[in-house]
């Protein structure tokens, strides 16, 4: 993904598992995540992300 397309609270997936957008960095093409399992923030490249629609906010509630 590019950062021109990341937003804060969008829900995405990497290689460290599903995550939460926190912050996006447009200058750099990088962004800080949450990982949705343990919480832990890291600074990753937009590259490394990619979009998952069924993930997005409020999904769980349907279920």
């Amino acid at each position: 993904m590019q950062a021109k397309d990341l937003k804060p609270g969008m829900r995405v997936e990497c290689q460290q598992g599903v995550a939460e957008v926190i912050e996006v960095d447009k200058a750099h093409n990088t962004a800080i995540i949450e990982n949705m399992s343990d919480h832990k923030r890291i600074n990753i490249n937009c590259n490394d992300l990619e979009d998952q629609p069924q993930l997005h906010t409020g999904c769980d509630l349907y279920y």
